[in-house]
């Protein structure tokens, strides 16, 4: 006859030793897996802005050198944001779509995404709002590291009470590169985006990871200038002063961790610490005069 097989079972003290040995290698292991998750999520951003400098680039090549407009078009030519309000009378700078019967400039992510292939309608505004909600449209602009896709504002007029359709968008531009801003002795040239007119375009940005300034009633998706040497750390510490009306703020600070992608004029993109000394090399209107 055999023997009876005993088994040894495992005591209350081994099973909360083998439980607390578990817990402690997830407690390890989590850093390790978000901090992956998060570098993979910077990379992707890094590309999706790469794509967005290629697409102002296709967008050069097929208007005459122009990147798409963005900004707060002051004192348009007739006092109507158009064609001819943004000095293109001959449409070849850049791409309308129709408003109430005007022809306006399409928002800088239409614009963009047309480049891109991604089919957006100008037959009508409306058309062209139900194109901004797009999934297909908005993935183009979306950041993975940024909880939710926000909507800002990319053109408004200066003489006519008119704002483009809100855009959803990860990224912010540059309005002293791509605007038709009002006029300064220091920037004798209101109408600006045209490729050759940044001197420098590895020092100037096109593109980057940020917000909508103040989403209550500004909404802009644009950094602007101050004067021909601006950089983003000029505008970041103007905006920063207390009592000063702005309540903008642009930097998404731990979207990546106290860092950021961008996207220069040159098309190269890179991944930098949001310290002074790397705001200050970031061009807004430094870079695009003498």
């Amino acid at each position: 006859m055999s023997k009876p097989s005993h088994r040894h079972a495992f005591s209350l003290i081994e099973l909360l030793v083998v439980i607390g040995v578990i817990v402690l290698l997830i407690a390890m292991l989590l850093p390790a897996l978000a901090n992956s998750r998060e570098s993979a999520n910077r990379l992707k951003c890094l590309n999706t802005l790469r794509s967005i400098g290629q697409a102002a680039q296709l967008h050069a090549n097929d208007h005459v050198g122009y990147f798409p407009l963005a900004g707060w078009h002051w004192d348009p030519i007739g006092g109507q944001t158009n064609p001819k309000g943004v000095g293109d009378p001959e449409e070849r700078r850049y791409d309308y779509y129709l408003d109430a019967g005007i022809k306006r400039p399409l928002p800088v992510t239409a614009a963009l995404a047309l480049a891109m292939g991604v089919s957006v309608r100008t037959a009508s505004r409306a058309d062209l709002e139900q194109d901004l909600q797009n999934p297909d449209l908005i993935r183009h602009f979306a950041c993975p590291s940024q909880p939710a896709t926000l909507q800002g504002l990319s053109q408004r007029d200066g003489g006519e009470a008119w704002d483009a359709p809100l855009e959803f968008t990860s990224y912010v531009f540059n309005e002293a590169l791509l605007g038709k801003r009002d006029y300064k002795p220091d920037r004798p040239d209101p109408i600006m985006g045209h490729i050759s007119r940044a001197l420098r375009p590895a020092e100037v940005f096109l593109a980057m990871d940020g917000r909508p300034r103040n989403m209550t009633n500004d909404n802009f998706i644009l950094v602007f200038d101050l004067d021909k040497q601006s950089t983003y750390l000029d505008f970041h510490r103007i905006v920063m002063q207390p009592n000063n009306g702005f309540g903008k703020q642009t930097l998404d600070d731990w979207r990546h961790r106290h860092r950021m992608n961008v996207v220069y004029c040159d098309y190269h993109a890179d991944n930098i610490l949001m310290t002074d000394d790397a705001l200050q090399s970031l061009g807004v209107s430094k870079g695009l005069y003498p």
